[in-house]
């Protein structure tokens, strides 16, 4: 069954005896085949017997004797017990660690990932002990528990109370000019009127200050001009369309279907408190013309031109006038749901982009007031069906039977989350916004009944679609509710309770559905742009919950190697989230105005993170340049952004300002080190030379200079006084008081339009400002 081929006789062919080549080796009948247990490489190659001779009779036969040579055979090593030991030993340790790093995470799922999602994926698993909700955790600052830490002092110094007059006038600096920048709390007006409001440690001023504190030669920077002005003095005259002041005016029914179009593709779904069907109905049979309705419809005429169109287009600004003119303080006692569904549009989203945050704040309040004054925050039992009261009880007069449980629902987590949204970087007080008084049902959900979805492509799948942003975002601003008002009773809080929030913050994120949660999965148009911005607001608020101990640590000028664990772990996050939050939106954001007025304001809050830590730390060299980096990458993000965020270009002039300054400096530092060691190099040679030619004038090789005696250089700074005072202990940071009794926590900063560094100052608009209540998610800025 099995039979052997080999050539006969080694004769390669019987015309080739004379043709001068070697010939296969021949063996004898019954003589013993030839084996080794070393083939050639060539043979191995072809797979076939080799005589181990150099060369073999297989290569002369194939007349490449060149192509024979014989590699080193590897020398088997058996491992010994010991070696094993220890190996399993380690394999254990390894799974020991990654446990307590992932305790939830697959291996093979953490293998393929990057070294930054491992770092943010690490820093996101919970503590031990931090398993507990944040209410169950202590409220004791970190002042009170770590002894000897001027941190939370030094933050608290900072926040004081504004002037006892402080001048607001939000809408005298927009007589001219739609668009003007005005909002200090971000930074970027800089104040030419000195107008002040009350801000707390949330707000973006706070990492202004800390880097003016950790770099005082920035104030010249950004110094203020003496000279001041009413009004923008570098602003045109209001477009003629501006003129039309008649309030019944209405745009081209083609044109207004456009503008209702436009409202429902990209701005409902983040506030979905209008019903769709019933706006388009009554706006297409045109038989309403009472004030409440106008000031309604013509609020999402605005909306919807607002997110129709690029940062040039101000056309927006005509049907909120002709809105305004629909209302008065009278209508607060109307207790009419079309007048609270415009007020909220103009208070929580559009007066934002207007620049007004201060009106908007105290217009949001009103508004809220006016929304429990209506019920909306209480949930009540059904009537039996058929009876006709059966909606007395849950609508104000004159609505009966014209709205339904599930729109006072809408309505009312609408409100709850653009206050939420406005006010959560401010480190103003919520007001009571979320108590157990508040028994209204999440939206979406009927009483006693679980929410369900529908057939996909359904038209009522589609509707829910459209409310499920909301669903989740009122979940998310009940947490950040809660840590916007622990932030104001506190600075810094216990790493216990910090981690707490964050967790919870993360599970939020971890159970979105996964049309939410993840950006690449497909999705009607009309959600992409929610998804987008539920996404940075994640990340912002992670950011707003760890950026205190980032700025307490800033003041303190401590290395990251000093810092405790907590610390480390708290200042980790915010950097790595800050610069993922800085990657994503640049690579995220959309075309279009409703993401890059979103987009700009979050990397804006972003890119102070990396800032703060190049002026106060530099004892990480390769963390300066990851941080300069994402610093670079919002400046492009910035620079694109221009057609899209009126906020952009002043966003990018004072991030450009700001990172020139820590380029001066840093400069400035290696001039000092250099001229430093200059001079002691100067001083030692002339010493060992004058003791040397002292001792023994004949004797040259004793007045060589030891090159190995180098200065220590690593403590200098750009002031050495400042340093000095940091690094003497809490007692000597009194010196430091001084420097902040100009620079109230609620004054404005001082204006950025000079130019400095020759750099030119494009910028149109004057800044009208006041440290103010700017939201953390839509700044027109």
């Amino acid at each position: 069954m099995f039979h052997t081929f080999q050539s006969s006789l080694g004769v390669r062919s019987p015309g080739a005896e004379g043709d001068g080549t070697a010939s296969k080796p021949a063996r004898t009948a019954g003589s013993r085949r030839i084996s080794t247990s070393n083939a050639c490489v060539e043979c191995r190659r072809r797979k076939i017997r080799c005589d181990g001779t150099q060369p073999c009779g297989q290569c002369q036969w194939y007349q490449h004797p060149e192509a024979c040579g014989y590699s080193k055979p590897a020398q088997r090593v058996v491992p010994s017990r010991k070696l094993v030991d220890k190996l399993s030993s380690d394999i254990e340790q390894y799974k020991a660690v990654l446990s307590k790093l992932y305790p939830s995470k697959d291996l093979d799922a953490l293998s393929p990932l990057p070294r930054e999602d491992l770092l943010e994926l690490a820093l996101s698993m919970p503590t031990s002990g931090s398993t507990t909700s944040p209410a169950t955790v202590t409220t004791q600052a970190i002042s009170e528990v770590t002894s000897g830490s001027d941190g939370a002092d030094s933050l608290e110094a900072l926040e004081q109370a504004p002037p006892e007059d402080p001048y607001w006038d939000e809408a005298r600096k927009h007589l001219v000019r739609v668009q003007g920048i005005s909002d200090d709390v971000n930074g970027l007006s800089m104040s030419v009127d000195r107008l002040s409001s009350y801000v707390g440690i949330s707000s973006i001023t706070a990492a202004l200050k800390v880097i003016v504190r950790c770099a005082p030669q920035t104030k010249a920077l950004i110094a203020q001009a003496n000279q001041e002005t009413a009004l923008p003095s570098r602003t045109g005259s209001p477009p003629p369309e501006f003129a039309d002041d008649d309030p019944l005016a209405l745009p081209p029914q083609a044109e207004g279907q456009e503008l209702l179009e436009n409202y429902f593709d990209r701005v409902h779904s983040f506030f979905p408190m209008v019903d769709e069907r019933k706006l388009w109905s009554t706006y297409i049979y045109g038989d309403r013309k009472d004030s409440a309705w106008l000031a309604l419809l013509n609020m999402v005429f605005a909306l919807g031109s607002l997110a129709s169109s690029t940062a040039d287009n101000e056309l927006h600004y005509v049907y909120f006038s002709r809105s305004r003119q629909h209302l008065s303080l009278d209508s607060f006692g109307s207790g009419n749901l079309e007048v609270l569904q415009a007020l909220a549009m103009m208070s929580g989203y559009y007066m934002h982009y207007l620049n007004r945050p201060n009106e908007a704040h105290s217009l949001m309040g009103a508004t809220l007031r006016m929304a429990t004054a209506l019920g909306l925050h209480r949930e009540y039992s059904e009537a039996p069906k058929g009876d006709p009261q059966r909606h007395l009880n849950t609508v104000a007069p004159g609505e009966v039977d014209s709205i339904s449980p599930e729109m006072r629902r809408r309505i009312w987590w609408s409100l709850f989350c653009l206050d939420a949204w406005a006010s959560t970087t401010t480190g103003r007080p919520s007001l009571g916004r979320m108590g157990p008084s508040i028994t209204v049902l999440p939206p979406g959900q009927a009483a006693n009944s679980a929410h369900v979805f529908s057939q996909p492509n359904s038209p009522q799948y589609l509707e829910q679609l459209k409310v499920l942003p909301l669903i989740y975002a009122s979940e998310f601003c009940k947490i950040a509710t809660r840590v916007q008002d622990r932030l104001v009773e506190s600075p810094l809080l216990t790493p216990g309770e910090t981690s707490a929030y964050d967790q919870e913050i993360i599970h939020w994120h971890d159970e979105l559905p996964s049309i939410l949660l993840h950006m690449n999965e497909p999705c009607p148009d009309f959600l992409r742009r929610a998804r987008y911005v539920m996404k940075w607001r994640f990340q912002n608020i992670r950011i707003v919950l760890h950026r205190p101990i980032l700025l307490s640590t800033a003041l303190r000028r401590t290395p990251f190697a000093s810092l405790t664990a907590e610390e480390k772990m708290a200042v980790g996050k915010c950097r790595i989230i800050a610069a993922k939050t800085i990657e994503d939106i640049s690579n995220e954001c959309m075309p279009d105005l409703i993401c890059g007025w979103n987009g700009v304001w979050f990397v804006f809050q972003a890119c102070m993170v990396p800032l703060v830590s190049l002026f106060s730390d530099n004892s990480m060299p390769e963390e300066s340049e990851k941080w300069k980096a994402s610093v670079e990458t919002g400046l492009a993000f910035f620079e694109r952004s221009k057609p899209w965020s009126i906020a952009a270009k002043r966003s990018l002039d004072a991030i450009t300002r700001l990172y020139a300054a820590y380029k001066a400096q840093f400069a400035e530092q290696i001039h000092q080190m250099n001229q430093t060691y200059h001079q002691n190099t100067h001083v030692q040679y002339s010493h060992s030379h004058h003791n040397s030619h002292h001792n023994d004038m004949s004797s040259m090789s004793g007045a060589t200079y030891d090159y190995n005696n180098v200065p220590d250089v690593t403590g200098l700074s750009m002031n050495p006084t400042i340093v000095g005072a940091w690094n003497h202990g809490p007692a000597a940071v009194g010196n430091l008081s001084g420097f902040w009794d100009d620079m109230m926590w609620d004054t404005n900063l001082p204006d950025m339009l000079d130019t400095p560094f020759g750099m030119g100052n494009e910028y149109d608009y004057h800044g009208a400002a006041q440290d103010t209540g700017a939201p953390c998610w839509m700044q027109g800025n």
